[in-house]
């Protein structure tokens, strides 16, 4: 029996199982394929693993539905922290969640979590980026996992089924990326739209996405934190942090609502169908 959970954080949707048994991870880029599918699975834009990790932390594995390893999620990771606490994995309300990008402390209020994000890397403004469609202006921040971001007059408008594969694959950005598109909504406000790395299609919502776009439109005096991000699923994510002289933008606490849509386990026979052998 291995059961599951159906979660979404802003529409940004995932398969999360509890993996302390340690049976799954050996099989996770097939079973992230095959769970994620849309028709023949679950459905989802990753498969979340759960394990014990050391000094009573959560191991979050996270696996998008292309099969490619993440380094980190943040609505991947919202979801992982409200379903650790709802199996028993930690009491309180305060955890640390272990990621391929680092460890991450969140709290937990209900279906709101808080997580410190990993500190920002590799912050480069105003790149000249040819593509397609001319020359973008855009900025480029790892938040966990790669992101680009493009300020634009009206997220609506964007032509984002040809530009986010072409960008997502930019010979700028050889890690491969999350191309984030962001317009204002009133002060410290932004909707944002994502291609997203590894689902390889636009998704409802980006945690790391929406953490990115809040960095960069403080860097370029667009906003202060709090700065509130709506996703184009309808959930708000809202994203704070510090900067001093010795230690810029540090601290960076990201808050998404998550919600349970269902829970039941896998049919064995549709595993063994497929060749999965625990």
């Amino acid at each position: 029996m291995i059961p599951f959970a159906r979660m979404h954080g802003s529409g940004n949707d995932f398969v999360v199982v509890d993996d302390r048994a340690g049976r799954l991870r050996r099989h996770r880029q097939a079973l992230a394929q095959a769970l994620c599918d849309r028709r023949r699975g679950l459905g989802g834009d990753g498969l979340v693993l759960l394990s014990n990790g050391s000094q009573g932390h959560v191991v979050m594995n996270y696996i998008n539905a292309d099969g490619m390893d993440g380094e980190m999620c943040g609505n991947g990771a919202g979801c992982a922290v409200r379903r650790a606490w709802e199996l028993g994995f930690f009491k309180g309300s305060e955890t640390v969640l272990d990621t391929d990008a680092g460890a991450i402390g969140a709290a937990l209020d209900g279906f709101r979590v808080t997580m410190r994000m990993t500190d920002p890397q590799d912050e480069r403004l105003n790149l000249s980026i040819p593509t397609s469609e001319g020359t973008l202006l855009g900025h480029y921040i790892d938040t966990g996992v790669p992101h680009v971001v493009l300020f634009v007059d009206d997220v609506a408008q964007v032509n984002l089924a040809e530009l986010g594969p072409e960008l997502r694959r930019h010979a700028l950005f050889p890690r491969g990326c999350n191309v984030n598109w962001a317009s204002a909504a009133g002060e410290n406000s932004f909707r944002m739209r994502t291609y997203e790395r590894g689902v390889e299609a636009e998704t409802l919502s980006c945690g790391t996405g929406a953490t990115a776009i809040a960095l960069i439109a403080y860097r370029l005096g667009l906003a202060t934190p709090p700065v509130k991000i709506r996703a184009s699923g309808g959930g708000t994510l809202s994203i704070e942090f510090d900067e001093t002289p010795a230690e810029p933008l540090r601290n960076v606490r990201t808050t998404v609502e998550v919600e349970r849509i269902a829970e039941g386990t896998l049919d064995q026979d549709w595993l063994t169908r497929r060749g999965f052998v625990f």
